[in-house]
């Protein structure tokens, strides 16, 4: 997160709009990290939003509203800095976010989307792959844009792209590496014995809950072959 707060490039007296923030957790970094700015969280879900206002909403330069990330409840060019942290593969209308971001953004301003991103057009056909199927159920996604697709709806929607960087290593990689590891113990009697130890929740979780949670780390893997997790930096000129 702080990676992602850091493309931002957040200067003094900014007004930042931080989009499905859920519980705030990144408004409030953003906040303690730039405490001279302005900054709004917002979420669809008024849940998400209690939840921040009671966590994090102790500081007159930090608040969180609900709203729409494809209809941004906001004047024209009111804020330097936007950004959007793993969760526009949820929306339903990237293209839509995507103008939306760019109307309420400030000449000069700057957009931060950090996304799941199919690596080619041609990879979308993999959406329809069993294991992608089980994916797209777990995490309640339709589809997702290509690193093409972002490119091109930037540009016709006027941003320009300043940098792409590829964090699938560092962040969905180390996650599959331990999401094998737990799968392969809790598949095994003695690794089980030894994840109950550590955790006594695990003890909840049944042989055939053990089968599901292998078939899904099977599936990430799937799927993280034919996407990449990348922080997309546009500017408004």
């Amino acid at each position: 997160m702080t990676k992602a707060i850091d493309l931002l490039k957040v200067e003094r007296q900014h007004r930042v709009l931080d989009v499905a923030c859920g519980r705030g957790k990144s408004s409030f970094m953003i906040s303690c990290m730039n405490p001279e700015a302005k900054v709004v969280g917002l979420d669809l879900l008024d849940p998400n939003v209690q939840v921040a206002k009671t966590l994090f909403d102790q500081n007159d330069n930090l608040s969180y509203q609900c709203g729409n990330a494809m209809s941004l409840d906001f004047p024209d060019a009111s804020f330097d800095r936007v950004m959007c942290v793993e969760a526009a593969f949820h929306f339903p209308d990237r293209t839509r976010f995507l103008q939306e971001a760019f109307r309420v953004l400030r000449p000069g301003g700057k957009l931060v989307v950090v996304d799941f991103a199919w690596m080619t057009d041609a990879h979308r056909i993999h959406r329809e792959d069993q294991e992608t199927k089980l994916i797209r159920k777990i995490w309640q996604w339709e589809d997702m844009f290509s690193i093409t697709d972002y490119q091109r709806v930037a540009h016709e929607t006027g941003f320009e792209l300043r940098g792409i960087q590829n964090w699938s290593p560092r962040v969905t990689g180390s996650i599959q590496k331990l999401f094998e590891s737990v799968s392969r113990l809790g598949n095994s009697a003695w690794g089980r014995r030894l994840l109950e130890w550590r955790n006594p929740l695990y003890r909840t979780f049944s042989h055939q809950d053990w089968k599901d949670v292998a078939l899904a780390v099977r599936a990430h893997e799937h799927v993280r072959r034919y996407t990449k997790y990348l922080a997309f930096t546009f500017d408004r000129p």
